[in-house]
């Protein structure tokens, strides 16, 4: 089955909007953090919102590529499966735990609260966590249950909205659910996860096609069309409603904003590389690195809140974050090279739930071999 590589350079890509949006985010003065605001509320999008949608593509893709394995009719290998998938969430989660533990006692200067906060990571491993029952279910059913969630998020929101620090239930179901506002709360950006398993599934289904000419042709009926009439839609209603509402966070507008441009972004890429309309090889491999470091990166990178916290202007600005991600970058491909997997946190969570559910599978067949003696 092929592997479309523009899958990670959109992640890779991700990951660097990211980091060159923290140091914008870090480092310019009170005065000029208005190109912090105007920028990242365009490229957000691709940012933080397109690391979230492609985790969904992937893992999708993921589990439909195990349950194509002829072992899949196996109990227990679904069981080895299933625990993987949420030894890997977990191990996130207790990552994202010590990542706010750390922030609360630095950056937020002891504020407990900060311990409970919907970094990246945090968001991530809560729709794993989720949307495990749902890779088995339909495409429609998925997109319903998103359209719902939303429904449902902007009802909450609107009813909690008011009360931010409040010590009331009001308070509460605030500070849980979307505490801070302003990074990635769980029910708008589940919905994103959702949607990207649903682009895995189609994904899947065209790859599915051995014949070269006809899985071209359905690609192009079927997911390139399609999604580049469905993503120019949402993201012109994202843009016109309630304009312009869609440069904040978690409003409606900046959601359907977001999975358009997505929409967009990933049918037109993966049709470039399907009709080979140029080549990946070497810009392939730029992405790459920060695709496979990805949580590394993530959480490496954070000492650099501290270089030139508020210090740099619209035109210092770039004279160090262009060098900066300059020399991130030969960083990442040396360490991939003299270190490859062992340096990547990613690999190492899933050798660990590997570990973890292999032990699990083994106590299971004694148990079961304990009982047929």
């Amino acid at each position: 089955m092929k592997r479309y590589k523009t899958i990670d350079m959109i992640r890779g890509l991700a990951m660097i909007i990211m980091v060159g949006g923290h140091m914008l985010d870090w480092w310019l003065t009170a005065e000029d953090y208005w190109l912090f605001l105007f920028l990242y509320s365009f490229l957000a999008p691709i940012g933080a919102s397109g690391f979230v949608f492609i985790s969904g593509t992937v893992t999708f893709l993921s589990y439909q590529n195990n349950m194509l394995k002829p072992e899949a009719s196996d109990k227990l290998f679904r069981q080895k499966l299933r625990d993987i998938y949420i030894f890997r969430a977990l191990f996130l989660l207790i990552i994202s735990f010590i990542y706010n533990i750390v922030g609360a006692f630095t950056v937020f200067g002891g504020d407990i609260r900060a311990i409970w906060m919907w970094n990246i990571l945090q968001t991530l491993s809560f729709s794993f966590f989720m949307a495990w029952p749902l890779l088995k279910t339909s495409k429609i059913l998925r997109v319903t249950l998103a359209i719902i969630i939303l429904i449902i998020d902007q009802l909450i929101l609107g009813l909690v909205i008011d009360h931010i620090g409040q010590a009331n239930i009001y308070g509460f179901i605030y500070y849980i659910f979307y505490y801070p506002l302003y990074l990635y709360p769980i029910l708008p950006y589940f919905t994103i996860f959702l949607f990207g398993t649903v682009v895995g599934d189609l994904i899947h289904n065209l790859n599915l096609i051995e014949d070269i000419d006809e899985r071209k042709n359905a690609f192009k009926k079927k997911f390139i069309y399609p999604f580049i009439l469905l993503g120019s839609v949402i993201t012109i209603c994202g843009i016109l409603y309630l304009f312009p509402s869609f440069l904040y966070y978690s409003t409606l507008s900046a959601i359907f904003y977001s999975i358009g441009v997505l929409f967009l972004l990933i049918s037109i890429t993966l049709g470039l590389e399907e009709f080979e309309i140029f080549k990946l090889k070497k810009s392939y491999r730029f992405f790459f690195y920060y695709s496979y470091y990805s949580f590394t990166i993530y959480i490496a990178h954070n000492p650099l809140f501290f270089l030139f916290y508020r210090q740099l202007t619209v035109i210092t600005i770039w004279i160090v974050v262009i060098p900066v991600l300059f020399i991130m970058t030969i960083l990442i491909r040396y360490m991939y090279i003299k270190l490859g997997a062992k340096a990547s946190l990613k690999v190492g969570i899933s050798v660990a739930s590997f570990l973890l559910a292999t032990k699990l599978e083994k106590r299971r067949k004694r148990k079961i071999l304990g009982r047929n003696k």
